[in-house]
């Protein structure tokens, strides 16, 4: 294996976060809440867990009813894969490098949005999610519990997101990034976030070429 790509999922392979902010619209509204604005759901989501998300846009609202009709839009807004996604994934897989998944996302959601980007997961080395992890990202710990856990060499790994906080995370934990233009966020929130410019890439197609430059072949 050349090299480790641990990716994330929300926004860097499916545009999540828009969709995710139109179902929990329609949710609330027919739950009789308030639905939260685009602020408040980018400030929690992909960042807080489901119930913390819940408790910061509703208060005391059950989770079970929420998720119950959360889960019946699910036909009318379907997942979208971010263009190149699954191209790059399999390219990645086809010359040589190791791939796997870091999300914060719970187990069942994950196996869904893999499966809606058409990503195979016996084509991955790992799939981490909120369901079988410690500690959720962007805390250095999400990224260091990798090496005990599957042996991860931080120096031989790139993890890619759409989230600037997560490159922080990343980079204090000594493994590599890179980040995409996919998201809700900007060049200029990565660069305060501590993310170089060079490590920030229009699209996931992008990612492929500049590991090129940058990873030796190793055998």
């Amino acid at each position: 294996m050349r090299h480790l790509v641990v990716l994330d999922i929300d926004d860097t392979l499916l545009h999540t976060h828009e969709v995710a902010h139109r179902k929990s619209v329609l949710t609330a509204r027919a739950l009789g809440l308030t639905p939260p604005t685009e602020e408040e759901f980018r400030r929690s989501f992909g960042s807080l867990s489901f119930e913390e998300c819940l408790h910061e846009w509703h208060g005391d609202v059950s989770p079970d009813e929420y998720l119950r009709v959360y889960e019946t839009f699910l036909p009318t807004v379907p997942y979208r894969p971010v263009d190149g996604a699954l191209e790059t994934v399999n390219r990645l897989r086809d010359v040589g490098f190791g791939t796997a998944v870091l999300t914060n996302g719970p187990g069942a959601k994950t196996w869904r949005k893999l499966a809606a980007a058409g990503i195979r997961t016996d084509d991955l080395l790992f799939v981490r999610h909120s369901d079988n992890v410690r500690t959720r990202k962007p805390s250095p710990a999400a990224f260091t519990d990798l090496v005990a856990e599957h042996g991860v060499d931080p120096s031989r790994t790139t993890y890619v997101s759409d989230c600037p906080d997560d490159g922080t995370g990343a980079l204090r934990a000594g493994f590599g990034f890179l980040g995409v233009l996919t998201g809700v966020w900007n060049a200029a929130t990565f660069r305060a976030a501590g993310v170089p410019d060079s490590a920030v890439l229009p699209t996931v197609r992008d990612v492929l070429p500049v590991l090129d430059t940058l990873v030796p072949v190793t055998a």
